[in-house]
């Protein structure tokens, strides 16, 4: 059995927040990735974009389209 469960650290040990279709007393392998740090990534990569757009702005010539142009269909 493989599944993708979600917890809390709770005085050292791991609580999940629904049962597992498990015995007792069996075995298993745990990875254990911080919820919190996988936004952190996010979070830096978009920090990245918004310095590269403020060094790099992209000028349009000063061209200024309507909705109905944007949306314009052939």
């Amino acid at each position: 059995m493989k599944a993708d469960l979600r917890g809390t650290v709770v005085g050292g040990t791991l609580k999940l927040d629904e049962p597992v279709a498990l015995p007792d007393q069996s075995r298993v392998r745990v990875t254990v990735e911080s919820v919190v740090d996988s936004n952190e990534g996010w979070r830096k990569a978009l920090d990245a974009l918004n310095r590269l757009r403020q060094q790099r702005p992209i000028h349009a010539g000063n061209l200024r389209y309507t909705r109905d142009e944007l949306h314009e269909r052939d």
